[in-house]
């Protein structure tokens, strides 16, 4: 075999996660190839980032000298470093709650909103990452620091030769390639092309959530600023632009995101709890988007003027969007995070929890060898899932709660407790990354279980007695949560405006 052709790792798939990943390896001096079965720049969505995302990058572009990275840690940088890499502004989470009504109003006090603020300031916030050009970016900073790339590869055909002897095969241009390596990752996302080959079986069943979704980016969407026109005197105490963040548009039967970038493009999806009507699965895409509007009239003063964008130039629709694999790494092998599994966009864990991924296989690749390295690649697989299943029950619980937008609101709280206090001990502690949301905080996850237990178990009828069960529910929420609630949660001086969440600085 050719030196040449021999690899330290090598990664299926060129996405935002494995292009990181292989530019962290081949800047440190290992020996690294990315097969892609399509080519950059291309269409991806999961744009939303967080705090979280933002100190994870930052510490691998720190760690790992990739200096050129730190500009996509915030917004202001970003703008400054990288005009022609479009983002968005992202300084919180807001949910608008429509529940079955046919026109949205605030509500007294804000009982219809809720405004979670992450940064302090449009310089330091998070950002919406336009996926077509910041994973195109990401591949040119790996091959940059020489990894080699692979794009428009077909008929991959991977074989395990022996323990630390892969090969992989494939078409490109109509010439036979051949590769081998030491380790291989499964960066492909759902595609999962690596675990098919070694028969990892899905055990999707085992999650609770349940959704599916259409999305696509448009035009001409009206500034949800604009939108609220109405409601002045509400937006007032609003404590950030509602178009800097990520928009939660919130009905009975789902929700809708609305993410703003700079140029004025926005990406939007509607995400169905249960899956979608049948009327809304047949004909395509972009009739079942047309139909779905039709049965959401409270979204007419926003899409009225909305057209898509020519690139995509279409409507996705997908099946159930969950999906998880029993295992995500063996003696010689690992998938990222995105291949593992995927619960559903509502929390924005995407980007973050692949960074968390990149992060860990970064470290065992570089600082382990042999046995201790075999037991830590199993860690991180059994990591892995218990992340999946926590996130799995944060989104669930807010799904079963969307007929009550209060119920909603307090079953957020959860998931801002875990995202804060995981955000905590990570400033804490740099060189050893805690797992994803406090996955592997004992007293926090079995307090998740118990209350979604709980939840499920609520009577759903409007009487009296039911709705004194759902305040109960609310209040013992509160009081279990005090652990954890680091940012005082629960205790707004504006109802259900949060002026500040995060730990986030560098």
């Amino acid at each position: 075999m050719n030196d040449e052709s021999f690899y330290d790792v090598i990664i299926l798939g060129s996405g935002a996660g494995g292009s990181l990943l292989a530019g962290i390896l081949a800047r440190s001096g290992k020996s690294v190839v990315m097969i892609d079965r399509s080519e950059h720049p291309r269409f991806a969505i999961g744009e939303s980032s967080t705090p979280a995302a933002d100190f994870i990058l930052h510490s691998l572009a720190t760690k790992y000298n990739l200096p050129e990275l730190l500009p996509l840690t915030c917004f202001g940088e970003w703008k400054k470093k990288y005009p022609k890499i479009l983002c968005g502004c992202k300084r919180g989470f807001s949910y608008f709650w429509h529940g079955a009504k046919k026109q949205f109003s605030p509500g007294e006090n804000h009982q219809r909103e809720l405004f979670v603020t992450a940064n302090s300031s449009r310089e330091q916030a998070d950002t919406q990452w336009f996926r077509p050009d910041v994973d195109h970016f990401l591949v040119d900073v790996a091959v940059k620091h020489s990894a080699k790339l692979f794009q428009n590869a077909k008929q991959l055909a991977i074989q395990h030769l022996d323990e630390h002897n892969w090969s992989v095969t494939f078409l490109q241009q109509a010439v036979s390639e051949k590769v081998q390596g030491r380790f291989i990752i499964d960066a492909t996302g759902a595609s999962g092309v690596l675990l098919d080959s070694l028969n990892v079986p899905l055990v999707t069943e085992q999650l609770q959530t349940n959704s599916s979704a259409l999305y696509g980016h448009w035009d001409h969407v009206a500034p949800t600023r604009k939108w609220l026109g109405n409601f002045d005197e509400s937006c007032k105490e609003h404590p950030f632009p509602s178009d800097d963040s990520a928009v939660h548009h919130l009905f009975h039967d789902g929700w809708m995101w609305q993410l703003r970038f700079e140029n004025g493009l926005t990406s939007l999806g509607f995400v169905s709890h249960g899956g979608f009507n049948e009327k809304i699965k047949a004909g395509t895409p972009e009739q079942a988007w047309a139909c779905l509007l039709e049965s959401k009239p409270s979204l007419a003063g926003l899409l009225s003027q909305a057209q898509l964008a020519p690139f995509p130039g279409h409507v996705y629709r997908s099946g159930r969007l969950q999906r998880l694999r029993a295992c995500a790494s063996g003696v010689d092998w690992a998938a990222l995070p995105f291949s593992a599994g995927f619960i559903d966009p509502l929390h924005s864990t995407g980007i973050a929890h692949t960074l968390s991924g990149v992060e860990k296989l970064s470290r065992i690749l570089f600082s382990e060898s042999g046995q201790q390295q075999v037991d830590s690649l199993k860690q991180y697989s059994q990591c892995l899932i218990d992340e999946f299943r926590l996130i799995d029950l944060l989104v669930a619980g807010c799904y079963e709660s969307l007929a009550n937008f209060s119920l909603f609101t307090a079953w957020t709280m959860l998931y801002f407790a875990a995202a804060t206090t995981y955000e905590k001990k990570y400033q804490q502690d740099r060189c050893d990354s805690p797992d994803f949301l406090c996955a592997s905080e004992a007293d926090f996850v079995e307090l998740v279980h118990q209350l979604f237990a709980d939840l499920r178990n609520l009577p759903k009828e409007q009487s009296r007695e039911a709705k004194q069960a759902v305040e109960n529910f609310i209040l013992t929420m509160r009081k279990c949560l005090v652990p954890f609630n680091h940012v005082g949660l629960f205790e707004p001086e504006i109802p259900n405006m949060y002026r500040y969440t995060s730990a986030k600085k560098h």
